[in-house]
């Protein structure tokens, strides 16, 4: 049968494995921690990237529109009229 004294050095050995355990519980949950923030990081950035594509090729493609329009005002007008036409023949449905 086991003894006091030995129960008393099981009992302090499983101490120190459960504060051991906590510790690495402890730095597995900061490590996760700085890993998501880094991940959260790359994220932004590239969002950030992206937002700015976006904008440029907006920009681009109202230069184009502009540029087409100026070199072809009568034709712009009247794509424009049309459309117009259509879109409001369209939403008027009278029947």
């Amino acid at each position: 049968m086991a003894t006091t004294d030995e129960f008393s050095k099981e009992m302090e050995q499983l101490k120190k494995d459960l504060n051991s355990l906590r510790a690495d519980i402890g730095s597995l949950v900061t490590s996760v921690k700085d890993l998501a923030g880094k991940q959260g990081d790359r994220v932004a950035d590239l969002v950030q990237d992206t937002e700015k594509q976006v904008l440029d090729q907006t920009k681009a493609a109202g230069e184009s529109v502009e540029k087409y329009i100026e070199e072809r005002p009568l034709t712009s007008a009247l794509v424009a009229f049309g459309s117009g036409f259509v879109i409001g023949m369209l939403l008027s449905n009278k029947r």
